[in-house]
């Protein structure tokens, strides 16, 4: 067995009004790959930002090689060799590559800055990470790189000192296939190298892919540490929700009426091609395809995010004039955007404010807001969508990743969505949650609501759709019914161009 190089014993910490962590352990192994996993609030998160300095613990001892440790900040945890690689990452956009790696830690001649030792420094970095780290240079502007080459320059500043550990916090999330690829290769090098690894994620795929070990979270408590090796994916989500859930929801037989909204020969730059679609009453329309393929184009032209170069939009019979996003709220349209923190969610606003924002106009009463109109709009949903918030008032950027996903999607429902475009809806949200949202998404169809489902998850828009369109290059190439009967084989030929 390998030596125990880091170990947390009894670890609480405390926020006003919630209990993140409730008398918590880790022990992580030289060498290993740990996964952190459980639902979204489980204090997974809290428990890395503790390890490497973000947060203080109220309680609980850490030990680091054998000695009792209590790193007061992530500066102190670096020089000690803790390293974090978050979600969000941490860089100065408008610096260089090598700018940013040794951004506290200059190599200088005397007082001056040595601009070709950093730079040489950097491509030492390089060669040791391998070819994906070699696609850039030392003085390349950070702003100009690929969101993979950008975690390289922070695996790099990780690794420009002393490391011992880096916790990785959802580092494929944002990653295109080929990229999660070069990145599992990369930490299977680093491992190789003694370097202990904590990874946190919501893909269980990747869990079994990668890790050896995983340590399983409920509602800021351990639950267990199993060898990734002796379990099945279904032992580790029983683990976490405490329950039977099964990883993709299974559709029901739908009653899927008449065209009630089309598209047709939308062209958007040189990114959406001429795209035709028909959707049905009641019915999920996926969409997939590789990153870049034209997807979410799609979706941000239709909603008036993009400016469409030409082509109609007819919603109910009537040729619908859609210039802006207000245009598509009017005509009763709502978009769950993918990216949830940067365009679906105002993060310093409430869940109330947040939840009502599309609809706010139907709660002002000559001029002025009437609050407690607007707060029951608010708890509807949040009851509705068992939304888990400590009351109305709180801002919405402390609440976990599947309870913001679900006030997004509360914004369009309170609007009185009659036609929903879901992107990336279950991306970075963990089984639990997205469980509720497959069921919640069957639910609006049974409704009448129509759906256009965007994911790059296969599994899951097959499991979902009742039509699936694939994408390539901006166009549609593809329009397959039966769905829930193709292999995962035959959409991807399509999608990459075997087919």
């Amino acid at each position: 067995m390998e030596e125990i190089i880091l170990k947390c014993s009894h670890i609480s910490k405390s926020f006003p009004g919630v209990k993140a962590l409730d008398n918590v352990q880790l022990e992580l192994r030289r060498g290993e790959v740990h996964a952190l996993c459980g639902e979204n609030g489980a204090g997974k998160s809290t428990v890395i930002k503790i390890i490497t300095g973000l947060y203080q613990k109220d309680s609980g001892e850490i030990e680091y090689f054998g000695k009792k440790v209590n790193f007061k900040n992530t500066i102190e945890c670096r020089k000690n060799g803790i390293a974090l690689i978050p979600q969000e990452l941490h860089l100065a956009e408008t610096l260089t590559v090598a700018e940013n790696i040794f951004m506290t830690n200059f190599p200088r001649k005397g007082l001056v800055v040595d601009w070709n030792r950093m730079n040489e420094q950097t491509r030492e970095l390089q060669k040791r990470l391998g070819e994906a780290a070699l696609s850039f240079q030392p003085d390349q502007l950070v702003k100009t790189l690929s969101m993979g080459q950008k975690q390289l320059v922070e695996i790099m500043k990780a690794i420009s000192t002393d490391v011992k550990v880096i916790a990785f916090d959802e580092p494929t999330s944002s990653l295109s296939d080929e990229e999660t690829v070069e990145m599992f290769k990369l930490i299977r090098q680093l491992t190789a190298e003694g370097i202990a690894i904590i990874y946190v994620s919501h893909r269980l795929a990747e869990i079994f892919e990668i890790c050896d070990r995983v340590s399983v979270y409920k509602d800021g408590k351990y639950i267990g540490t199993k060898d990734v090796a002796e379990v099945e994916p279904k032992d580790i989500i029983s683990m976490m929700v405490g329950r039977d859930v099964s990883l993709f929801h299974k559709t029901r037989d739908r009653k899927v009426g008449e065209p009630v909204f089309e598209v047709k020969d939308l062209c958007w730059k040189d990114r959406v091609k001429n795209v035709s679609f028909k959707l049905n009453k009641g019915e999920v329309l996926g969409m997939f395809g590789i990153v870049g393929s034209g997807r979410t184009e799609t979706a941000r032209t239709i909603f008036g995010i993009e400016k469409k170069d030409s082509g109609t939009i007819i919603k109910d019979g009537k040729e619908l004039n859609i210039r802006r996003p207000e245009d598509a709220v009017l005509a009763k349209i709502g978009f769950v955007t993918e990216d949830r923190r940067g365009e679906g969610l105002s993060l310093v606003m409430s869940v109330a404010e947040n939840i009502t924002m599309p609809s706010m106009r139907r709660y002002v009463k000559k001029g002025v807001l009437d609050l407690k109109a607007e707060a029951a709009a608010a708890q509807k949903m949040v009851e509705m969508l068992a939304i888990k918030t400590p009351k109305l008032e709180t801002r919405v950027g402390s609440l976990s990743g599947g309870n913001q996903q679900k006030i997004v999607i509360s914004k369009w429902l309170g609007a009185d969505s009659e036609i929903l475009i879901f992107d990336e809806p279950t991306r970075g949200i963990d089984v639990g949650a997205k469980a509720e949202i497959y069921q919640m998404i069957d639910n609006l169809t049974q409704e009448g609501k129509s759906i256009i489902m965007i994911s790059s998850e296969l599994p899951e828009v097959l499991a979902m759709s009742d039509r699936l369109l694939v994408f390539r290059d901006g166009e549609i190439v593809a329009e397959l019914a039966e769905v829930q009967s193709l292999s995962e084989e035959d959409v991807l030929g399509y999608a990459i161009k075997t087919v």
